[in-house]
């Protein structure tokens, strides 16, 4: 009995300080672990117990971490991992029916020094933080299916970090570390299929391209449907910036072939960690992204697709659509919110250079962006502007509110056609703004913009380049850069704009503006019309016109108006065509004028353009009047102030004209505009005057006519008056 007991005691101990005498692995326990050791990509995998449940083919794994913060820079980890139904799918891949974690928690260790030693050598001592793309929701809310079933639920799993990379020197001051902390109450993972993992790159390769390898493996993984539930993310080490975002779910939907069908989140909300921080918080609703094509990202960023290192420039949509719903950002004393953003096709491009490869191979070596970042920049800037683009974006409910004081919404923003090149139009409706402490309020129904071109940043890149080596453009730069680095504005149009203030009301109907006949980005022809607008007379700036207009019974100025501006580049004639200003009950005046010699190849000549300015020419000119009452108005005012009748003192005035017109002492000058004078006087209808010299007069000429002798001046200019015609 002794002996017997002793044995058993002894194969206990055995058992349980070699616990394969005691449990042997099932295959579908060694196949779950390999394809987790597989998946890690060589990064460390530790198991606490593992278990297999032959009635649901299910094998629980528990203390389950991948990857160390120390060696690593990051690590996942799960409480409980159960795997339904694993096994071999064709082509050597991981498939399993479903897969439930709890207590998942990813942590990235975000290190500049280690991650990107390039650009901490750039900026010793300053934290970067990337930039995180968050997937959005629909707006349908999703039911949490591991809710359903009484499982868990999962988002995303997390992309492989940078491998090791040397460590800044230590003689430099260290740029500080960035600590994520990701986790989810449960995960749940549906019908997931999981390709062989990759062959690992050799060591010398760069760092981008372990990374678009691992991202193609990975964006190949196939699953119906993932969730993550009660998503908490928070940062350490950002100061005053460290914030808590929570999502009540994150999901996603039909994974395949480089493609997510649909995901998003529920209920986020993000709060930052300072009590001193201006914002507080920011809520959303929830979001979602429908058709997003992982394959388009990677033929677009990743330089090994970019066939001779060129890219193609094709457009590729990378989603089919995306929204927000109900954003609200709390700030000290005020808050923003949006009802909704919504946004289709937004593409990518592959650019003239790889626009990531720049970036790598610029911060390998940072101290020749120190040297010369003019040329960093240039290099740069012209890819990533073209990068990316949307076809069409929404917005509707936009409001910013700071207390009771000020409000302001804008009812609905609508954008299309928007890349690097320019924006097809861009619309606001219903703009609002009033502020209770100057009892002002703002209104406007419409403001749009169309056939919006950027210009040539190369063009204006190397007009600043010039500028900050302080040396004088030269006159190719200074024309390439006028001709192809402007920003033009097909049309842009306004209507009903109202303010109410305590100065009273003003009001605009509407305002147009096109412009055309484009040579390069610069237009030649530009059309502006505007009506109706209104304003009180006491809101003009001249204190005797506002004396002299209420004197004749005006309480307000009702204007309407307006003209065309051409413009050839190669003649040099600018003309100012149809100019048209009506005011309600005073009249209508018009007009036109046209200058010579202005060819824009002046601006080749930097150092002739004041000289050639002089040689340009006033070809001719004319202003017309057309009264609609104010005349009688203004003889009844001034005659009233005089005690005499106003039909009496204009024809009296009219009299006296060949006494004023002695001035000019030149019987000739005195006939041409005493008969056309006298004649509108008394019976004002309208009056013309025109500018007609017989050949066009230099710029410079006119400056030499003395001021003091205008008998000069009119006979140099032709001038002529006609009336009531």
């Amino acid at each position: 009995m002794r002996t017997s007991a002793s044995l058993g005691v002894v194969a206990a101990f055995a058992a349980f300080a070699c616990p394969s005498l005691a449990y042997a692995e099932t295959p579908q326990e060694s196949l779950v672990r390999q394809w987790l050791t597989s998946a890690a990509l060589g990064l460390t995998t530790d198991i606490g117990t593992s278990s297999f449940d032959p009635a649901t083919q299910t094998v629980t794994l528990s203390d389950v971490s991948i990857g160390s913060v120390d060696d690593n820079l990051f690590t996942v980890h799960f409480d409980e991992l159960s795997v339904e139904d694993p096994r071999t799918a064709p082509g050597g891949a991981f498939a399993a029916h479903a897969i439930r974690g709890s207590n998942w928690r990813l942590e990235i260790h975000f290190d500049v020094g280690n991650w990107f030693p390039g650009l901490a050598e750039l900026e010793a001592g300053a934290s970067k933080e990337l930039d995180k793309v968050t997937p959005p929701t629909t707006r349908q809310k999703p039911v949490n299916r591991a809710q359903e079933s009484g499982g868990d639920k999962q988002e995303d799993s997390a992309a492989s970090p940078p491998s090791e990379e040397p460590k800044v020197g230590a003689g430099q001051a260290q740029p500080s570390v960035v600590t994520y902390s990701i986790s989810a109450d449960t995960l749940l993972v549906e019908r997931l299929v999981v390709p062989p993992a990759p062959n690992r790159l050799p060591l010398d390769r760069p760092l981008y391209e372990t990374f678009f390898s691992f991202m193609d493996w990975s964006s190949s993984i196939r699953a119906d449907w993932v969730e993550a539930n009660e998503v908490s993310v928070e940062s350490n080490g950002l100061n005053e910036e460290d914030f808590i975002t929570t999502y009540s779910l994150v999901y996603l939907s039909g994974m395949h072939e480089h493609r997510v069908e649909r995901s998003g989140f529920n209920s986020m909300e993000q709060k930052s960690k300072s009590e001193t921080s201006p914002l507080k918080s920011v809520t959303i609703d929830s979001a979602y992204v429908v058709g997003t094509n992982t394959g388009a990202l990677l033929e677009a960023l990743d330089p090994s697709r970019y066939v001779g290192g060129v890219g193609d420039g094709k457009r590729r949509i990378l989603y089919s659509q995306y929204g927000y719903n109900d954003i609200t950002v709390s700030f000290d004393g005020a808050t923003a919110s949006i009802g909704n953003i919504e946004a289709n096709n937004v593409f990518l491009r592959q650019t003239a250079q790889p626009v990531l490869k720049q970036l790598i191979e610029a911060f390998s070596d940072p101290k020749r962006i120190e040297a010369d970042p003019f040329s960093f920049i240039s290099s740069i800037l012209p890819n990533y502007t073209q990068l990316m683009g949307v076809d069409f974006v929404q917005a509707n409910k936009l409001q910013i509110k700071a207390g009771d004081n000020f409000d302001f919404a804008i009812n609905r923003f609508d954008g299309n056609g928007i890349d690097g090149n320019g924006i097809g139009a861009f619309t606001l409706r219903d703009i609002t703004a009033a502020a209770k402490e100057t009892s002002t309020k703002v209104s406007l129904s419409l403001l749009t913009f169309q056939d919006i071109r950027f210009g040539s940043l190369a063009a204006l890149l190397e007009l600043g380049k010039s500028a900050s080596e302080g040396k004088q453009p030269s006159g190719k730069v200074m024309y390439d850069a006028v001709v192809n680095g402007g920003t033009s504005l097909g049309f842009v149009e306004l209507s009903a704009l109202s303010v109410e203030s305590p100065l009273g009301s003003v009001g605009l109907d509407s305002l147009a503006l096109t412009s055309g006949d484009y040579f390069g980005t610069l237009p030649q022809r530009g059309d502006f019309t505007f009506t109706s607008l209104s304003l009180p007379v006491s809101l003009l700036l001249d204190e005797t016109l506002v004396s002299e207009l209420t004197a004749m019974g005006y309480e307000t100025v009702d204007l309407s108006g307006g003209m065309t501006l051409t413009y050839d580049a190669d003649k040099g004639d600018l003309r100012l065509e149809d100019l048209t200003l009506k005011a309600d009950d005073m009249g209508v005046v018009s007009g036109d004028f046209h200058l010579g010699g202005l060819p824009l190849s002046l601006v080749e000549k930097p150092d002739e353009i004041e000289a050639r300015m002089n040689d340009a020419t006033l070809v001719s000119a004319s202003i017309t009047y057309g009264n609609d009452g104010i005349v009688e108005k203004a003889f009844e005012a001034q005659a009233k102030k005089l005690d005499q009748d106003g039909d009496k003192f204009r024809q009296n005035t009219a009299g006296a004209l060949p006494l004023m017109l002695n001035a000019l002492k030149d019987p000739e000058l005195q006939a041409r505009f005493e008969g056309p004078i006298s004649d509108f006087i008394k019976d004002p209808k309208s009056i013309t005057f025109t500018i007609a010299p017989e050949k066009p007069v230099p710029l410079a000429d006119l400056e030499k006519v003395d001021t003091e002798k205008p008998n000069d001046l009119i006979r140099l200019l032709n001038v002529g008056v006609t009336a009531n015609e």
